[in-house]
């Protein structure tokens, strides 16, 4: 797209990438930073097809000496010192580097969709236009009834509805209090206290490549796997646009 430099910043849905090149938790699958940095480029790269990008790195890893993340147009980075308290988890640096970025922020985007910087979606292009059409819900995320937990891997919010509804909820996790404190429940006890209307499923079923930061598991790209799933979105939709009731927390 054209247009004087950082306009798109504005008038469109920015991606904001989370990023932690050297890991600072102590159950962390790839904890190679090198190998770390090639997956991040890779969906770096890809992202910058679609929208205007934010990538936020809270590890102080030495990015200056990678051309690939040098800011352009297209391309804000934001670097944030490492957490006091890592020992919290994955969620409470996520979030806590989160408020920090809109705290700083000059012109923060009027809308955003916040992808874990490690996971590629195959079928951003197509999140983006439900994201676009759907523009009166401040906040699109997959949330599971059953498991009372909400995916955090992906969700597109209003800045507005984040500063007033979510902002804080990390001081709430800590990883080694257990499960009830994970920032996946934490968020979903958050959310089910706000007003139906504003908090809905995406409409699309997110088509992942990647790799699970805490099991290594591998998220299935099978097209056949993902057409199912598509269509049970689909019907739950139709009762529930709230939360999925058929899905599992993987």
């Amino acid at each position: 797209m054209s247009g004087p430099a950082g306009v798109e910043f504005q008038t469109e849905i920015s991606v904001v990438l989370t990023a932690t090149i050297t890991p600072n938790v102590a159950r962390a699958a790839a904890a190679d930073p090198e190998t770390r940095l090639a997956e991040y480029r890779r969906v770096l790269q890809f992202c910058r097809q679609f929208a205007p990008v934010y990538f936020l790195e809270n590890s102080a890893y030495p990015l200056d000496c990678h051309p690939d993340f040098a800011a352009s147009p297209r391309l804000r980075i934001r670097r944030f010192a490492p957490s006091k308290t890592p020992e919290r988890g994955k969620g409470f640096q996520e979030f806590e580097m989160l408020d920090a970025w809109l705290a700083g922020e000059p012109e923060p985007p009027a809308r955003w969709l916040k992808i874990t910087g490690r996971y590629q979606l195959l079928n951003l292009a197509t999140v983006l236009d439900d994201c676009r059409r759907d523009p009166e819900r401040p906040l699109l995320i997959d949330q599971l009834y059953w498991q009372r937990w909400t995916r955090t891997y992906l969700f597109c919010v209003a800045t507005a509805f984040y500063q007033a509804r979510l902002q804080g909820c990390y001081r709430e996790c800590d990883d080694r209090a257990g499960e009830p404190h994970y920032i996946e429940r934490v968020l979903f006890r958050r959310l089910a206290s706000l007003p139906a209307a504003d908090v809905h499923l995406f409409k699309t079923q997110p088509r992942l490549q990647a790799v699970a930061g805490t099991t290594g598991a591998t998220y299935p790209t099978g097209r056949l796997q993902w057409t199912v799933k598509q269509f049970l979105r689909r019907l739950n939709r139709l009762v529930d646009r709230r939360r999925l009731f058929y899905s599992k927390v993987s």
